[in-house]
C-alpha cells in the first residue's frame, strides 16, 4: 500500500512542474510579456496576449526637397509632392542655378560688352565687367598751358590799336562752378552748366597806350576738331557738339555780361562769366584763350581749337 502512494505523489509533482512551465512559456500569467517594438502607426504589443505596452511612435518626416516629397525617416512613408526647382536666372558666367539645391541648368549667358568710348572702357551691360581703358582723347598728347582756378598766368595777345603789337598781362580763372542754372544761364533737363569766371588784367605801358584785344574759343578734349557756331541765337547761345559715352550730343555755350571792363588803379580789367551747357557729368569742354593775331579780326573769333591750340594757348578744362 505505501508503494502505491509514493508513485502517485511523484506523478502529481511532475505534472505540476510541466503545467507551470507551459504557463511560463506560452502565457503571460506570471507577467512575462514579450512586447513587439512600436512603429510609426502601431503600438508596442505583447506577442502572446495582445496587451498594449506603448503608444505608436508617430511619423518623423524629413523636409521635402526639389525632387523628393517629405519621407518618414523610420518607415519610409511619403507625404505630399516634391517642391520643384526654383532656378535663378542665368548670369554671364553661370547657368541657371536652383536656389534650393544648387542644381545647374543650361549654359552661362556670356558677357555683352559695349565698345569703349571716351568716358568708359568696354563694359558688360549685364554684370558691369570692365575691360581695358577708355579711348584716349584727341588732346591727350597735345601741348598747351593748363589753367587752374585761382592761379593767374601770363597772357600775350594783340594791341587793340595795332594787331602786330603784343601786349602781355595775366589771365585767371577766379571761380568755377557746376550749377543747374540761374537767371543768366537757364536750366535744361538732363544738362548742367559749367561756369568759369574769367579775369584778364593788363597794366603795362603798351596796354595803357594801345589797349588790348583778347581772343577766346572752345574745344573738346575728346574730339578736338568740332567747331562751335560763330553766331549766337536770340538767347545768346552758341551750339556745339560733344561726344559723350559714344554718342554725339548737342551742347550750348553762353557768355555772361561783363562784371568789369575798364581801368582800375592803372589796371585794365575785364571780368565775366563763361558757361557751357553739357550733359550731366560731361568733362571734356576746353575754354581756350589765344593770341588775337591768329583770329585777325573779330568776325573770326571762335576758331576751331585745332587752329589755335599750341604751347602758348591758355586752356581751362571745364570739368
Amino acid at each position: 500500500m505505501k508503494r502505491i502512494l509514493l508513485w502517485t505523489g511523484v506523478g502529481l509533482g511532475t505534472a505540476a512542474i510541466v503545467a507551470v512551465a507551459i504557463l511560463i512559456l506560452f502565457t503571460c500569467v506570471f507577467g512575462n510579456h514579450t512586447y513587439s517594438a512600436p512603429t510609426c502607426t502601431e503600438p508596442g504589443v505583447c506577442t502572446r496576449c495582445g496587451e498594449i505596452h506603448s503608444e505608436p511612435l508617430g511619423h518623423t518626416f524629413s523636409e521635402a526637397t526639389c525632387t523628393e516629397p517629405s519621407v518618414c525617416l523610420r518607415c519610409g512613408e511619403r507625404r505630399g509632392e516634391p517642391l520643384g526647382h526654383v532656378f535663378l536666372p542665368a548670369a554671364c558666367t553661370e547657368p541657371e542655378i536652383c536656389e534650393r539645391c544648387g542644381e545647374r541648368r543650361g549654359e552661362p549667358l556670356g558677357h555683352d560688352m559695349t565698345e569703349a568710348n571716351f568716358q568708359t572702357p568696354a563694359t558688360c551691360t549685364r554684370c558691369g565687367l570692365v575691360e581695358g581703358e577708355p579711348v584716349p582723347g584727341a588732346l591727350k598728347d597735345r601741348a598747351f598751358t593748363e589753367m587752374e582756378v585761382g592761379v593767374p598766368l601770363p597772357y600775350t595777345t594783340a594791341s587793340y590799336q595795332d594787331y602786330d603789337v603784343d601786349v602781355t598781362g595775366t589771365a585767371e580763372i577766379v571761380d568755377y562752378a557746376v550749377i543747374d542754372g540761374d537767371e543768366t544761364f537757364p536750366a535744361r533737363e538732363g544738362y548742367e552748366w559749367h561756369i568759369a569766371t574769367v579775369r584778364l588784367v593788363f597794366s603795362g605801358e603798351d596796354a595803357q597806350k594801345n589797349g588790348m584785344q583778347s581772343a577766346m574759343t572752345y574745344g573738346d578734349y575728346y574730339i578736338f576738331d568740332d567747331q562751335m557756331s560763330r553766331t549766337a541765337d536770340e538767347d545768346g547761345m552758341r551750339r556745339f557738339v560733344c561726344n559723350y559715352r559714344g554718342a554725339r550730343v548737342q551742347c550750348w555755350q553762353k557768355t555772361g555780361p561783363n562784371e568789369e571792363a575798364d581801368w582800375f588803379d592803372h589796371e585794365l580789367r575785364f571780368t565775366w562769366r563763361e558757361g557751357v551747357l553739357v550733359p550731366k557729368g560731361y568733362d571734356g569742354v576746353l575754354l581756350i584763350l589765344y593770341h588775337f593775331r591768329l583770329a585777325k579780326d573779330a568776325t573770326r573769333l571762335f576758331l576751331p581749337a585745332s587752329a589755335v591750340l599750341d604751347e602758348n594757348a591758355l586752356v581751362f578744362r571745364m570739368k
